[in-house]
């Protein structure tokens, strides 16, 4: 998993270096653009904002887990007693 920076606001999230790319990401102001990575910019899916290049890259990868019916993070007490973990 890796950024590859295409330019000082602009990085492509690859899943290896010599994969094609997943997600954009693109500075603007104060915070991190995530987008669905597409060549037709009108197909690109917006996914939300982030503090930080690192924070929307994992964004994605959790994105990434839930499309494929994965759970991430953590699961208090409470959820494995509800049987939700």
């Amino acid at each position: 998993m890796m950024l590859d920076a295409t330019g000082d606001r602009r990085w492509l999230v690859r899943p290896a270096e010599d994969a094609p790319p997943e997600a954009l990401i693109e500075q603007f102001g104060g915070g991190y653009r995530l987008s669905r990575w597409s060549l037709v910019e009108s197909e690109q899916e917006p996914l939300g904002v982030y503090t930080s290049a690192e924070g929307a890259e994992t964004a994605w990868w959790r994105h990434l887990d839930r499309e494929r019916g994965q759970r991430s993070g953590s699961t208090s007490a409470r959820a494995r007693l509800l049987g939700d973990a």
